[in-house]
């Protein structure tokens, strides 16, 4: 990241940016995040994860990777945060604290913060890619309290926007999340089907408090062809 890097603890550490296409203030935060995810001095312990939100699609340009789910997602954490609406760019650090997701001295903050909590749990993850499905493998040591989550990503994604807000622009997006799925305890494996469309995959796995929604440990991956 430019500027000054955060002082990372040895814990990864899970960055939900809340976004959109269709919002002039987003495209700055969206641009952290796809620093973060180009960063090789950050990988794997700053894990970002962009969830695009569908409440602006009726304003002229439906971002294209939006959905409800996503809204909800964040929709779950305005209310465990005692927040009075869901807003972006909002930034979800954790599972614990929040931001607007532009403010990179706040998000540094907040990645050191976290990273040097003591985690309670952890998660050794690695994925492959098997024509129009990724496979992946789980070894997860986390506490009874939290659900464990796979997400599958997708980075370097340039979408020219013709209207809305930010008509004119030519956006590109990195750690879009595609799929998002609970997986069962003692699940080891999972295959997931995606788009044969979508092109420099990930997948994350973290483990999430399903009471404060607090995020417990984590771990990503690159999809191996």
């Amino acid at each position: 990241m430019h500027g000054s890097p955060p002082k990372l603890g040895p814990h990864p550490v899970v960055v939900e940016l809340f976004t959109s296409q269709g919002c002039s203030s987003c495209p700055p935060a969206d641009a952290l995040i796809r620093e973060i995810a180009h960063d090789p001095a950050l990988r794997g312990r700053v894990i970002p994860l962009a969830f695009h939100v569908d409440y602006w699609d009726q304003l002229g340009w439906r971002d294209p990777f939006s959905s409800a789910e996503w809204s909800q997602r964040q929709a779950r954490y305005s209310a465990a945060m005692h927040l009075s609406s869901s807003y972006t760019p909002q930034d979800v650090v954790g599972g614990r604290r929040e931001l607007v997701g532009s403010n990179r001295s706040g998000l540094n903050a907040a990645l050191e913060a976290a990273s040097n909590a003591k985690a309670a749990g952890e998660i050794g993850l690695t994925v492959r890619r098997d024509a129009n499905s990724l496979i992946a493998t789980i070894r997860a040591t986390v506490p009874a309290r939290d659900d464990l989550f796979l997400a599958v990503t997708e980075d370097d994604v340039t979408t020219k926007v013709p209207h809305g807000e930010n008509a004119g622009r030519t956006l590109t997006n990195d750690a879009i999340v595609r799929r998002l799925i609970r997986i069962a305890p003692g699940q080891n494996s999972v295959t997931i089907p995606i788009d044969p469309a979508w092109r420099n995959l990930s997948a994350v796995s973290f483990a999430q408090d399903r009471n404060t929604l607090a995020i417990d440990a984590a771990s990503a991956a690159r999809a191996q062809p």
